[in-house]
């Protein structure tokens, strides 16, 4: 066959190769505009909702009339315990995300270091515990905040979010199973001990995923809603969700009122990722080199 008529077949399948691609692209974009248009629209409602006045939002919901205006945060101001629920929030969130911080790169450095006996096994019960949802351990978790008397405290939180160090361990696992064996055992040989190997060399190696490890406990310590509710009796006490949950529940007529209120506690965890996305998808990549 000469080279004139197997031209003609090569430009008809690069033809087909090249719509093959766009048509994959252009599904893909669909859907991924798709995606995003069911996240922007309904932020995007509740914030332009957030700033009209409540009689024209009932009449209305989803027009654009009415008087616009920062009083529905005014009110929240005046009528939530909002610098306690934001004080508690705090409080709660520190203690807890160092907590998960501290044992996930522990964790994950003896998983990655040491090999002892169970522990195929052990690892095996962390993945486990990513597969099971944190609400099905509320009444297990409120059996020992009371036989430990610390319900209605902080202390009870902070232990329980303690426990959800699943994620972090596998996230810091992986990561360190990707730095060569050899910068270790080069660092026993002159006479480095441990604790010095983790503090000094890995750990500053996996700033990356720690981040992430931090950032993804952060916002989901500060949106958890059911164990604050469960533990927690004093109002003084509440975290910011079930603040929103009780001042929602006596605004109810007031719909511009309580898409502020929703506004102001979806910003903060929402300003902390976009402010650290960059190490939160580092982190992720890093800590998903080697699994």
């Amino acid at each position: 066959m000469t080279a004139e008529a197997v031209q003609p077949k090569v430009h008809a399948v690069d033809r087909r190769n090249l719509i093959g691609v766009v048509l994959r692209r252009t599904v893909l974009y669909l859907f991924l505009g798709f995606l995003t248009l069911t996240i922007i629209l309904p932020v995007s409602w509740m914030i332009i909702t957030s700033l009209r006045d409540n009689t024209s939002a009932l009449v209305d919901p989803f027009g654009f009339g009415g008087t616009y205006g920062i009083q529905n945060y005014i009110a929240l101001f005046e009528r939530g315990d909002v610098f306690n629920w934001l004080r508690s929030s705090v409080v709660v969130n520190i203690l807890s995300v160092a907590l998960i911080g501290v044992l996930s790169a522990l964790g994950g450095y003896g998983f990655s270091a040491y090999n002892f006996r169970g522990k195929s096994f052990l690892f095996g019960l962390l993945i486990i515990g990513l597969t099971i949802p944190a609400q099905a351990l509320v009444v297990a978790g409120y059996r020992w905040v009371s036989l430990l008397d610390i319900d209605n405290t902080y202390l009870a939180l902070v232990c329980t979010y303690g426990g959800w160090v699943s994620f972090g361990i596998l996230i810091m696992r992986n990561f360190f199973d990707s730095i060569p064996k050899e910068l270790r055992e080069a660092a026993i040989m002159d006479g480095a001990s441990q604790w010095r190997i983790f503090r000094q060399i890995y750990l500053p190696l996996g700033q990356a995923p720690m981040a992430t490890v931090l950032i993804f406990s952060a916002v989901w310590v500060w949106n958890d809603f059911i164990y604050p509710l469960v533990y927690l009796q004093d109002q003084e006490n509440y975290t910011l969700p079930i603040g929103v949950l009780q001042f929602t529940g006596r605004t109810v007529n007031e719909i511009a009122t309580q898409m502020g209120v929703l506004t102001f506690a979806t910003a903060l965890p929402l300003i902390l990722y976009l402010a650290f996305r960059k190490q939160f998808m580092r982190g992720l990549m890093d800590g998903a080199v080697k699994g």
